[in-house]
């Protein structure tokens, strides 16, 4: 579900402040929240994409995951284990690993509030009044690990001057069946209400082969409340609630190859990926999804005169459960089942404003961030030898539980001083003290009925009396506590004439360091690793040209990413994180809107980025010279849109994106079936909508050409004997209808 459809890069669709009066064309101005208060995005000296409702629903932006295919050198997977997880990686920095004890390297906020997990965090797009991608290290003003960049999400805000209601329902290929509404009520006084529903259901687009069950079915659901109030002339609060469930069976997996083991079955090497039958699989079990997810927030913005006072307050938690079948076949050589429940609590105080004369712009703030997260993985493995030709049978199983509370403080602030009405200088900085403490704990259940003692060895277990069934307890309630600090910095330069910015920068992002929660063999201590930071230099420029029917924006940039946290393969252990070396990260990313008629609207959004290993230590491997793992070199994403007019009847608007990616490689060793090669998706939307545009009608394609592609693999021949990838989503139709009043 990486990229369910291509896209394009719409910046002009994000809230819009619309051309001078009488002028009905033209690319419209954009607010955006990327220095976490109000500006418009063309004045904001920072690199970013900002897309409105109306731009996501166009692009099939069904979940925030689909946001890569709509953004330069953005992309993302659901990881290995295949759930509702958002892993992003941005200019090639990020994190595909779901367990606990990984941070996220890209940011996802939520009206201001972080995000801790990545498991369960692909959010529904149906209420999201914004989403702006910020790329590049937002370690100032967002702080807490978004030393690649920051998703924001903004959502839809109750609107005290008038009750509406709005709602829409889908039906789609493999019997996709949406609806989603919402209500608002003005209470009087600038105070309303907001609710909003929704319901998705879809069947899987791939099969087993020998049973036809289905695999990659959609089913989720959710609920959202908000409230806003204005008690005092000069206060306003918003109060928000939210809960969702999602059960969806995510994408399968499918067998690519398969090295000889001593407890693999012959017949599991019949189960390889046939590429005539692409979407056919043969997983011995069905991988399941259940992710449920609610939270509760509470914003307060006071008006002091010449600044202004806010405070930012969550509570949210998650109770995950995931089952995935990584290696593919009807045999229970790796079935991996995931329990994760987590709870964080975060408090952030702000106080902006403007000084001498608005030359000087503001904003200083605290922050508090603390997170329990519990973690439980089991993974069955190796079919008891007395089983092997039995599909499903028992196997031996070896399982880690991690409970780690995080606790994270920080002061920033940012200022901006206009030394004339171009010139201006931008100094912020965070300071960050992070700690981390974890209790883990293995249980090891060894079944070695005539299995030789190269199969135990080769998963570093100690010597089992063959014959009989061993339980070891490997390592019980092992405790470590680490802490970490780092100041991250920014200095901008920005110039700004007429309709044209120039901007230049240094930031600095920052990643603490963690716990390898995966142990496998026994161990004294539990192994940790150490923080990685990101410093980024950038050179960018914004511009509206031809009487603002033209909008080009660009970014140059070059970042050192050093440290790097880097999820391997090792023979000793399997999986865990080093700090992998370091990166050279250098690209740019250009935008351009067209505005040519007030009915036509051209895209184009072009994303390069180098990338490559260094300094890597010897005993991380050799991925010295590598490409960073989802780095294309390449993004590409074109659109267009043109709105004929009907006249009393309405009006139509055909639209089309494709969007294109080089290759792309999975894990840092870039080796051979755990890459995808380039390609491309194509999407398509026509949308009919009365002349009062109280109801639309909409047909859509996505995927229309029914490309094959892969969004996630690793080659663990060495290490497990099986190299496996995930399957991406088939072309599919379908019509929406909706209606607003």
């Amino acid at each position: 579900m990486a990229m369910l459809l291509a896209g394009v890069a719409m910046p002009a669709y994000a809230q819009e402040r619309k051309p001078p009066q009488g002028d009905n064309s033209g690319v419209p101005d954009i607010v955006v929240t990327a220095e976490r208060r109000e500006t418009n995005q063309q004045t904001t000296p920072i690199a970013i994409t900002a897309l409105n409702a109306e731009a996501l629903r166009a692009n099939g932006v069904a979940v925030i995951n689909d946001l890569a295919a709509t953004v330069p050198n953005l992309t993302s997977t659901t990881g290995p284990q295949g759930s509702s997880d958002a892993n992003f990686f941005i200019r090639g920095v990020g994190q595909f690993d779901f367990i606990v004890t990984n941070d996220p390297g890209v940011g996802v906020y939520v009206d201001g509030i972080y995000i801790g997990r990545t498991v369960g965090a692909m959010l529904d797009s149906g209420d999201i009044g914004r989403v702006e991608v910020l790329r590049g290290p937002q370690g100032t003003l967002f702080g807490r690990n978004t030393l690649g960049g920051a998703i924001s999400v903004t959502s839809k805000a109750p609107d005290p001057s008038a009750f509406h209601v709005e709602g829409n329902a889908t039906y789609g290929s493999r019997n996709r069946f949406e609806v989603d509404g919402a209500v608002n009520v003005p209470l009087g006084d600038d105070n309303a209400l907001r609710l909003y529903g929704f319901y998705r259901a879809q069947d899987g687009f791939a099969k087993r082969a020998y049973d036809d069950v289905r695999f990659g079915a959609t089913d989720r659901h959710g609920l959202r409340a908000a409230l806003r109030l204005n008690p005092l002339s000069n206060v306003k609060v918003d109060i928000a609630a939210d809960y969702s469930l999602d059960k969806s069976n995510p994408a399968p997996s499918v067998l690519r190859a398969i090295a000889p083991a001593p407890f693999f079955p012959a017949a599991a090497a019949n189960d390889i990926q046939d590429p005539n039958n692409f979407y056919n699989v043969y997983g011995s079990n069905s991988p399941t999804a259940n992710n449920r997810v609610w939270g509760v927030s509470g914003t307060i913005a006071v008006d002091l005169g010449g600044a202004t006072l806010k405070s930012i307050t969550a509570y949210r938690e998650l109770k995950g459960f995931s089952t995935s079948d990584p290696d593919g076949t009807r045999f229970r050589l790796y079935d991996q089942l995931v329990d994760t429940n987590q709870s964080q609590f975060s408090q952030e105080l702000q106080i902006s404003g403007s000084l001498a004369r608005d030359r000087l712009n503001y904003l200083l703030g605290g922050y508090f961030f603390r997170e329990r997260a519990v973690q439980q993985l089991r993974l069955c493995f190796a079919p008891i030898s007395n089983s092997t030709n039995v599909p499903n049978g028992p196997c031996n199983t070896w399982t880690q539980g991690n409970n780690q509370l995080t606790q994270s403080y920080a002061i920033f602030g940012q200022a901006r001083y206009k030394f004339t009405n171009h010139l201006s200088l931008t100094l912020g900085g965070r300071y960050t003290w992070d700690t981390k403490d974890i209790i883990s704990n293995q249980f090891f259940d060894f079944r070695p009925d005539a299995v030789g003692p190269g199969a135990v060895f080769g998963f570093g277990l100690p010597v089992a009396l063959l014959g009989q069934r061993i339980v070891v307890p490997i390592v019980t309630n092992l405790p470590a506590s680490r802490s970490f600090d780092q100041f991250t910095p920014k200095v901008g330069v920005e110039y700004q004439a007429g309709r044209t910015l120039l901007f230049a920068s240094y930031t600095k992002g920052f990643r603490s360091g963690g716990f390898n929660g995966r142990l496998i063999a026994p161990q004294a201590t539990v192994p940790s690793y150490n923080p990685d930071t990101n410093d980024a230099y950038e050179l960018g420029f914004k511009t509206d040209l031809l009487d603002r029917h033209l909008r080009v924006n660009g970014t140059g940039f070059y970042q050192k990413y050093k440290g790097i946290q880097q999820t391997i393969a090792d023979p000793a252990v399997q999986f865990r994180v080093a700090n992998a070396g370091n990166a050279e990260l250098y690209g740019f990313e250009l935008e351009v809107t067209a505005a040519p008629t007030s009915r036509l609207n051209l895209n184009a959004a072009l994303g390069y980025t180098h990338s490559k290993f260094v300094d890597v230590p010897l005993s991380v491997g050799p991925i010295n010279g590598n490409k960073l793992p989802f780095s294309p070199e390449w993004t590409l994403a074109l659109g267009a849109d043109y709105k004929v007019d009907l006249g009393s009847y309405g009006k139509l608007t055909p639209h089309v994106d494709y969007r294109y990616q080089s290759r792309t490689y999975y894990t840092a060793f870039n080796l051979p079936l755990e890459q995808q090669a380039p390609y491309g998706l194509l999407g398509a939307r026509i949308t009919f909508a009365d002349h009062s545009d109280h109801f639309t009608l909409a047909v859509y394609a996505q995927n229309l050409t029914d490309e094959k592609y892969y969004t996630f693999g690793q080659n663990a021949l060495a290490t497990q004997g099986v190299a496996y990838e995930y399957l991406g989503r088939p072309r599919e139709f379908g019509v929406t209808a909706g209606f607003k009043f």
